[in-house]
């Protein structure tokens, strides 16, 4: 008996320390001249576009962000409307659009309260980028954008629409891997 509960117990170990190790392998990528590493278990798929390359991220079947490399991305964006009136804010409620109500419009709108995502500055691999990370747990983004990576002037950007903190570090730990070959 004490032999059977021996083996159970090593190979649950066994088990889980092959699990960590496929978990913390990183594959590298590479579109044009931008190369990074993701985790050995997501699968990158092109996407079908006009003037900029898409890659679909997949991790267990499930679409989890995108890749773009291209001339026409529009970084991070948040589209919603504030307004200090009342009468305005009642009527384009009603109709379905995303508008809040202020008292302080410029002071709100200036430090992007009703932002979902938090937004800063950071230097990887001597290139700046604008970084998003998620305000709440379960509502916003992860992703990075670089607002020139050639001499075209293309953008680049990973963004991921799963905001969990295991995938936020995952993704965090992605974009310290960005290199971009500006000489192309």
């Amino acid at each position: 008996m004490n032999k059977f509960i021996i083996l159970i117990v090593l190979t649950i170990i066994v088990n889980s320390c092959q699990k960590q190790k496929a978990e913390n392998i990183y594959e590298k990528m590479s579109i044009r001249n931008v190369s990074f590493e993701v985790p050995s278990n997501f699968v990158l798929k092109k996407s079908n576009s006009v003037d900029t390359s898409v890659y679909d991220i997949f991790f267990h079947k499930k679409n989890i962000g995108s890749v773009y490399l291209g001339a026409y991305y529009k970084p991070f964006t948040e589209d919603y409307s504030i307004t200090e009136e009342k009468e305005i804010y009642d009527i384009v409620t009603s109709k379905g659009a995303k508008i809040y109500y202020s008292k302080y419009l410029d002071i709100d709108y200036k430090n992007g309260i009703f932002n979902d995502n938090y937004y800063y500055f950071d230097t990887i691999n001597k290139n700046v980028a604008r970084v998003m990370l998620p305000k709440r747990f379960n509502k916003g983004l992860i992703g990075i954008y670089f607002d020139s990576v050639d001499t075209y002037n293309n953008k680049f950007a990973i963004i991921s629409n799963d905001v969990t903190e295991e995938n936020k570090k995952t993704f965090l730990k992605i974009f310290k891997t960005i290199k971009i070959e500006k000489n192309r």
